[in-house]
């Protein structure tokens, strides 16, 4: 099932991943020499300004830490390397795609730089929406995640003979979700937010309801309980505007992609 909101958590290097475009590099210098290999300046600062751009603040600490990690990755570098892992077909591959990913985040980056979405655009793109929202549901979802269809199936025998446990007791103690710390419960969800092999069970479950047979999927064996449905309210047009900006971006980024697709010789 997909929760409402994915976490992305990154150490202080990998947060450098992200392109700051407006960073002022300093004269080059070397901060550290690594077996011969030399370890420029300018990739601190680029690094630096990367962590600055995200909020983080510029302390000798920082520079520290990021020096360190610099020398530790030089070091992991080089003895891969030496193990020819660079040579390896499944690394090239790799290697190609986070390349080619990169080039795209630049030059999606690039061409939507100066966008400036209308607010008609953005009334219209809300219009829309609640037009197709104005009689939706909302479900209150709980689910125990198991490895195992064997597994899955025990915890509902389990449910069903309801000796001393509950749905909520049984996802912390069975559940391998990260959902189990919040006994299960994913919150209200409408059926779009909802894988979709797993909203048509939930949109037919009554409430208090769990599913009688494990569902299969991608995150693992999951049985399903609806604690409550209710008619879905629409946020106003302010509440929604970051949301609105991000659906119509979507939608330019789409057109733009399309419209090089089209005129490409694809044979």
């Amino acid at each position: 099932m997909k929760s409402k909101t994915n976490t992305l958590r990154h150490s202080i290097l990998a947060s450098a991943l992200f392109v700051f475009a407006g960073a002022t590099l300093a004269a080059d210098t070397t901060i550290a020499t690594v077996n011969g290999a030399k370890i420029s300046s300018d990739v601190l600062e680029f690094l630096v300004a990367n962590n600055v751009a995200q909020g983080i603040k510029d302390t000798p600490d920082l520079r520290a830490a990021l020096k360190t990690e610099l020398i530790s990755r030089e070091v992991l570098v080089q003895e891969a390397k030496k193990q020819s892992v660079d040579k390896e077909k499944t690394f090239k591959m790799q290697l190609q795609m986070q390349q080619n990913s990169l080039l795209i985040d630049g030059l999606l980056a690039k061409q939507f730089a100066n966008l400036q979405i209308a607010e008609e655009k953005l009334r219209a793109e809300y219009n829309r929406q609640v037009e197709q929202l104005k009689d939706a549901e909302q479900y209150q979802v709980s689910h125990i995640v198991t490895a195992t269809e064997a597994d899955a199936k025990a915890v509902i025998k389990e449910l069903n003979a309801k000796k001393n446990t509950t749905f909520a007791k049984l996802a912390r103690e069975k559940s391998i979700h990260a959902s189990a710390q919040n006994g299960g419960n994913l919150g209200w969800l409408l059926p779009n937010q909802i894988t979709p092999v797993l909203a048509n069970v939930v949109m037919n479950l009554n409430i208090g309801s769990i599913t009688t047979t494990p569902i299969a999927t991608p995150e693992g064996w999951q049985i399903l309980m609806v604690e409550g449905k209710r008619k879905f309210k629409v946020p106003t047009f302010e509440e929604s505007k970051q949301q609105l900006v991000n659906a119509v971006f979507a939608q330019e980024r789409a057109e733009y992609v399309q419209k090089l697709v089209n005129a490409a010789k694809v044979e």
